[in-house]
C-alpha cells in the first residue's frame, strides 16, 4: 500500500488517539487510557475511507459518548472503575470481503470495544445498543 495510505493510518494513532483520550477524561472525570489500535487497520483504501467517515459517530467518538453516559453520576464511574481500567478500540476488517464481526468484552481489566470498518455495516454499535451491552456488563 502507498504512502497516502500510511499517512492516514498515522494520523489516527498521532491525532486521533490524543484527542479521544482527552475527551473521554473531560467527560468522566478520570483519567482512563484510551487506545485505538492501529495496528488493526489494514493499509487498504475502502476501510481507511469507512473510518474516515464513520469514526466520530460509531468509532472512538461512539466510545466517548457512551462512557459519558454511563459515568454521568457516581455510580456509573465506581462500576466503571471496579470492571476495567483501561479501553482498546479495534477495528476488525480485513478486507470488504472480510468485514470480522463487532464485540466487546472485558478481560483483563480492559475493556475491548470492536468495530468493522468496511463500508456501511451491520458490524458498527449505534449508541443504545453499546451503552446497554456496556452496562450488562458493569
Amino acid at each position: 500500500m502507498g504512502l497516502a495510505e500510511r499517512r492516514r493510518i498515522a494520523a489516527i494513532k498521532d491525532s486521533h488517539s490524543a484527542r479521544f483520550q482527552s475527551e473521554l477524561n473531560a467527560a468522566i472525570g478520570f483519567e482512563l487510557p484510551f487506545e485505538i489500535d492501529v495496528a488493526s487497520f489494514p493499509e487498504d483504501k475502502t476501510i481507511l475511507d469507512c473510518y474516515d467517515s464513520y469514526y466520530e459517530s460509531y468509532g472512538p467518538g461512539l466510545v466517548v459518548n457512551v462512557m459519558k453516559e454511563i459515568c454521568k453520576d457516581d455510580m456509573g464511574r465506581e462500576a466503571v472503575k471496579a470492571k476495567f481500567n483501561r479501553i482498546v478500540f479495534l477495528n476488525v476488517a480485513k478486507s470488504p470481503d472480510d468485514p470480522g464481526t463487532k464485540s466487546i468484552e472485558i478481560k483483563d481489566q480492559t475493556l475491548f470495544v470492536r468495530e468493522s470498518f468496511y463500508g456501511y455495516s451491520d458490524q458498527l454499535y449505534g449508541d443504545s445498543e453499546l451503552q446497554s451491552a456496556l452496562e450488562a456488563m458493569l
